[in-house]
């Protein structure tokens, strides 16, 4: 089939739109370039989306200019900030400090910062918005830091310090007495004195159902997850209590977690090098047991960087060069005592397992077409409707992965790759004891991100205020109210409103098809596609996944 000319059109746009992802994706003719999101641009490009969207023909085109009409519309002061600390990154990842790159990054920067300035000078700013911008400038200048570092010329040098100023004094515009580094006491402090809220009553619907490609109201979503919260937190209840007795402790999740973390004696020093060990067993066990990795995979595997951390508090994934012949990818492991960082070995691996054998082979398996070519459009990973996508399916990656590790406790005959699984899990207290471990953390987390829809509805459509959240959910299901708050508000809610909610809802849909699915190796056949067809809006990838099951029985 000939490549339809249309689709070619929306990727330059993107390109025009986002030279950042455009230079992550492998076009690195936009090195050193920043949209300048002036009201006259932002303008001139919802001209340019709706002008494409109304040339739309498939579905997946009209989709897709959607969301790039809602990501457009997002008219908050954090973006900016976000968008200079991901780019830098990205630059110094795949070039180091180029001089000539980073000065026009730079100068892009600086325009930017100004436009913005300009944008929201004089305007009344939500104070949760406020704490969302404030929770991105010690990333700002941690990386301009380490940028004037690295770089021996002195236009970079001033340039670096002259950015730094400008942010700073962008970021007074959102001042809140108190707030220290963010850390959660002060935060819960402001919030009781000033009140919550973000302001995003009017465009919450619109973006979920636009933006994020979910067919579900607000309300429908939050029913969703309260009904999955009561299906599954009574065995998140019971392994709790199988382990409470273990330890001699109450039966509550973070005293069981606190003598989990206890008896692991991890310094976060160590987390990182205990990643990688864990890695090079588990890895094999995946690509047997859980999914077909490609040959060509290439994950680096680093500690996040003192400027990420204010927006990646546990982990995350990053892709690079989806549209080259080599694309890669890198695994974030948080170490910063001040965010939430994991600190047991099973917490560890259920993180690897949805950041790297979740995000990490979805992008590479799609960029290198490893169950066939797949349309640009498809390819693209950074719109939103990516993100219910590759959040989804990174999620159910670690049911599935805990299924596979608890099958081989009565599987009476072990392939290579799973005995070393079970000798490495001897020094962590033996298969069944790790298990215990592994099956608290992963129903942990999977109660967490069902906390993430509920509260992601309340905060966004005023129902409720962040703190009265962060109290029902520690009230109903035992997690840390720091938890509670570290796994919802400053990264996710401040990425884009709807994206706290992608993991669950699609992830959910994918096991209900993945359970009807009895033969363990079509399983394996199954879960290899799904990572393995790139980024589509919701409903097309579901659609196309039912598809695939009905061909395997």
């Amino acid at each position: 089939m000939a490549p339809d000319p249309l689709d070619a059109q929306i990727v330059d746009f993107v390109k025009e739109v986002n030279p950042p992802g455009a230079y992550l994706m492998g076009f690195n003719e936009y090195a050193g370039k920043l949209f300048i999101a002036s009201r006259a641009n932002v303008d001139a490009a919802l001209k340019k989306v709706r002008s494409l969207r109304a040339k739309a023909h498939t579905e997946l085109q009209k989709k897709f200019l959607d969301s790039i009409e809602m990501i457009l519309l997002f008219d908050e002061p954090q973006p900016v900030l976000d968008d200079i600390v991901g780019t830098i990154f990205a630059h110094l990842v795949k070039e180091g400090v180029n001089d000539a790159h980073m000065l026009s990054l730079l100068s892009f920067a600086a325009k930017d910062v100004d436009v913005c300035t300009a944008r929201f000078s004089g305007r009344d700013i939500p104070v949760a918005v406020k704490a969302l911008t404030l929770y991105r400038l010690d990333g700002v200048l941690e990386i301009l830091d380490t940028v004037k570092g690295e770089t021996k010329s002195s236009e970079v040098k001033v340039a670096c310090d002259s950015l730094k100023l400008k942010v700073t004094e962008y970021v007074k515009l959102f001042h809140l007495d108190g707030w220290g580094k963010g850390e959660f006491a002060n935060v819960e402090k402001i919030f009781k004195e000033k009140g919550f809220d973000l302001g995003r009553r009017r465009f919450y619907p619109e973006v979920l159902r636009k933006g994020l490609d979910y067919a579900e109201t607000p309300k429908q979503l939050e029913a969703k997850a309260m009904s999955w919260i009561d299906e599954e937190l009574p065995r998140f209840n019971r392994v709790t209590e199988k382990l409470a007795k273990r330890f001699g402790c109450k039966p509550v999740p973070e005293e069981v977690e606190a003598k989990i973390n206890e008896s692991n004696h991890l310094d976060p020093k160590e987390l990182v090098g205990v990643t990688l060990g864990i890695r090079r067993v588990a890895q094999r066990l995946v690509s047997e047991d859980v999914s077909g990795i490609n040959p060509k995979y290439r994950t680096k595997v680093i500690e996040t960087p003192p400027y990420l951390t204010g927006t990646i508090p546990t982990g995350a994934a990053q892709f690079f060069d989806t549209f080259t012949k080599k694309p890669f990818q890198y695994f974030f492991q948080t170490t910063d005592p001040k965010r939430d960082p994991d600190k047991s070995v099973a917490a560890l691996l259920s993180l690897l397992v949805h950041e790297e054998y979740g995000h990490c082979v979805h992008h590479s398996n799609s960029a290198l077409g490893f169950v066939g070519r797949l349309s640009p459009l498809q390819t693209l990973p950074g719109l939103p409707t990516g993100g219910p996508i590759t959040e989804g399916l990174s999620f159910n990656r670690e049911i599935e992965f805990l299924e596979v590790s608890m099958g081989l406790e009565k599987k009476r005959r072990l392939t290579k790759a799973e005995k070393d699984y079970v000798k490495l899990l001897k020094k962590y207290g033996g298969l069944e004891e790790f298990n215990l471990e592994l099956e608290f953390m992963t129903m942990r987390m999977r109660i967490i991100r069902f906390l993430r829809v509920i509260g992601d509805v309340w905060v966004n459509t005023g129902k409720k205020t962040l703190l009265e959240f962060v109290d029902w959910g520690h009230e109903r299901t035992g997690v840390s109210r720091s938890s509670i708050y570290f796994q919802l508000f400053p990264a996710h809610e401040g990425i884009f409103p709807g994206y706290a909610t992608s993991y669950a809802v699609a992830g959910q849909e994918i096991r209900a098809i993945e359970k009807k699915i009895k033969d363990p190796r079509k399983r394996v056949k199954f879960s290899t596609y799904l990572c393995s067809i790139g980024f589509p809006p919701k409903s097309i990838y579901m659609r196309m996944l039912k598809e695939y099951a009905a061909k395997l029985k």
